[in-house]
């Protein structure tokens, strides 16, 4: 509410339209009994709106607004007379004028508002009000000194809230300082376990180079697979915690072939089906989490229908994976990105699509179990 008491720049609203409608219809009721009575001139009852019409302005330019009402009321006066004029309409424009003046503007400016509206209150004093207008040259000084009070009220609310800003900003950027911090450390941290971990690993894989029985050679390299794994969880929990809070990356183990089912009903409903034939057995780390982004990709390439289906197939020296179901029209793009994916396991896909459907055979070697 003091902002928009206080605003310099206010635009000119339905309530300033409809005090101006107040003010010139009841000037112009007052002043038609005195014109009737002195038989003045009709003219002087339009050519009195100058001294309200300025009320318009009384919130974006006050000071233009008292100047012109000030110049129209002594120009009224000297064509038409004082006693035209009631103080009913003069007195409060003056008051609204004067105290916009003190609410708006700054000292200097408003202490020259302040002498506008003296002389708006002496010009009717001088035959209306005369001694009597000491009075309301004291009502106007206190109501402009009430505008100053709203003003410096005002000044005091937009510094609060700059402060406020301030004290924000200061806020957030010591959050962000102490973010880098953590995440400095953390690097450390990775940087410190890279060493270390990559330093066992080249001495196991040394100790695994030298002559030695088929079975020590099979033991250090399923050891030395043990130990990678290991560094590649503490390196992605250490890699999640140095991501943002806002991350949409999954810090969660990879998923496995275990979750297919889950990955099925989600994107395709619960009419997609899942079918399993072989001997299902774990399978090395890189293929399960490949095997699983395949599908997720050629699901990709297929409608939201009951009849989507995927079968896996365990042999002996390979993992089969079957997709099929209505086509998208943008089928090849989500086929050529599980293409690529199946390439770096040296496998093969190969995918057809007929009369709206779609169906892919992958075929992935296990180079290794575990």
């Amino acid at each position: 509410m003091i902002d928009s008491m206080t605003s310099p720049a206010a635009r000119i609203g339905w309530l300033d339209v409809a005090i101006v409608l107040l003010f010139s219809a009841l000037g112009a009721l007052l002043m038609y009994a005195n014109v009737q009575d002195d038989n003045a001139s009709v003219f002087a009852i339009p050519l009195f709106l100058p001294v309200t019409l300025p009320l318009l302005w009384r919130r974006k330019a006050p000071n233009a607004a008292l100047g012109v009402s000030l110049g129209a009321l002594v120009l009224h006066d000297l064509l038409f007379g004082t006693d035209v004029v009631r103080c009913g309409v003069v007195l409060p424009t003056t008051f609204l004028l004067v105290f916009a003046s003190a609410a708006r503007l700054e000292q200097r400016e408003a202490r020259i508002g302040l002498g506008l509206g003296l002389g708006l209150i002496v010009a009717e004093s001088i035959t209306f009000f005369g001694a009597f207008g000491v009075v309301f040259a004291a009502i106007t000084a206190a109501i402009w000194w009430t505008g100053r009070i709203v003003h410096s009220r005002g000044e005091m609310a937009k510094e609060l809230q700059a402060r406020t800003v301030e004290l924000r900003e200061a806020r957030d950027e010591r959050a962000r300082m102490e973010v880098a911090a953590d995440r400095a450390r953390l690097s450390a941290e990775l940087d410190a376990l890279l060493q270390r971990r990559l330093g066992e690993l080249a001495s196991l894989a040394d100790e695994g180079s030298r002559p030695s029985d088929g079975a020590a050679a099979t033991a250090r390299l399923a050891r030395i697979e043990q130990e990678s794994r290991r560094t590649l969880e503490q390196m992605r929990e250490i890699v999640g915690e140095l991501r943002d809070d806002d991350s949409d990356l999954e810090t969660a183990p990879q998923p496995t072939l275990t979750n297919l089912e889950a990955l099925l009903v989600r994107a395709k409903g619960p009419g997609a089906r899942l079918t399993v034939d072989g001997g299902p057995r774990v399978l090395p780390p890189g293929v399960e989490l490949s095997a699983y982004r395949i599908v997720e990709q050629l699901l990709g390439a297929l409608e939201d229908a009951p009849d989507v289906a995927v079968r896996l197939r365990f042999c002996d020296q390979a993992l089969e994976i079957e997709v099929s179901g209505p086509a998208r029209r943008r089928a090849k793009q989500a086929i050529a990105g599980a293409r690529e994916r199946v390439e770096l396991h040296r496998g093969t896909l190969d995918a057809t699509t007929r009369a709206g459907r779609a169906e892919a055979v992958v075929s992935l070697p296990l180079l290794a179990g575990t």
